[in-house]
């Protein structure tokens, strides 16, 4: 399914996938890593080599490539999780440009939405140490418990800022989000600028390229 840039002046409200499109959450993920296996194991191990093909998979998966005994390995994954959501959310970022990209989204009174598979006191968190929270005017995350679930995350989204489909764009680096988004009514675009992104269609190289939504 083709995916096009909405034509300017019909854009309304800009929702974005916060945990990727937004947040660059490698080094957080790293860390999380990478001092679990220490204060477990007491050995030091750098992670970079497993961050571009591990990153998005539960902690489970390269942690078992690190710690070979089972119980060390039950004891890093909890560890991870409570790490990446504590200490390592200093080392959380943004990619660079998407601040001022939001400011200006926000300066043209364009509602701006997030969607998080994280539950929402994890995603609240995360937008608040990074300062995103400041342009948000609404999130919607994850309930505790479920799947993720795209379409109810926009549909959430949609609900609060009161906007028909087509008004609305999604910008999103992950193809399936996309496609679902697209057969909704909505106008995606891809979001280039974050590593792996595979959504087809136009999308923009930089978050400063988002300026072409706003009429």
């Amino acid at each position: 399914m083709a995916i096009a840039v909405a034509p300017p002046g019909r854009i309304r409200a800009v929702i974005f996938d916060l945990d990727e499109t937004l947040l660059d959450r490698a080094a957080a993920w790293r860390y999380s890593i990478e001092e679990s296996v220490a204060s477990v194991t007491g050995r030091r191990i750098d992670a970079r080599p497993l961050v571009a093909e591990y990153r998005l998979r539960p902690w489970r998966h390269a942690l078992s490539i690190l710690v070979p005994d089972p119980a060390d390995l039950a004891q890093c994954e909890g560890l991870c999780e409570r790490m990446f959501y504590r200490s390592a959310l200093k080392r959380l970022l943004v990619h660079e440009g998407v601040g001022m990209a939001l400011d200006h989204l926000r300066s043209a009174r364009l509602d701006i939405g997030g969607i998080s598979r994280e539950p929402h006191a994890n995603a609240i968190r995360q937008i608040e140490s990074t300062g995103l929270d400041r342009f948000l005017t609404v999130l919607s995350a994850t309930p505790a418990g479920a799947p993720w679930d795209v379409a109810a995350r926009i549909q959430d989204c949609l609900s609060y800022v009161v906007r028909r489909p087509a008004e609305c764009a999604l910008v999103t680096q992950d193809a399936a989000s996309a496609r679902l988004a697209a057969s909704m009514g909505f106008h995606c675009v891809a979001a280039r600028w974050v590593t792996g992104c595979d959504a087809a269609g136009e999308g923009f190289q930089r978050p400063a390229d988002l300026a072409a939504l706003v009429a």
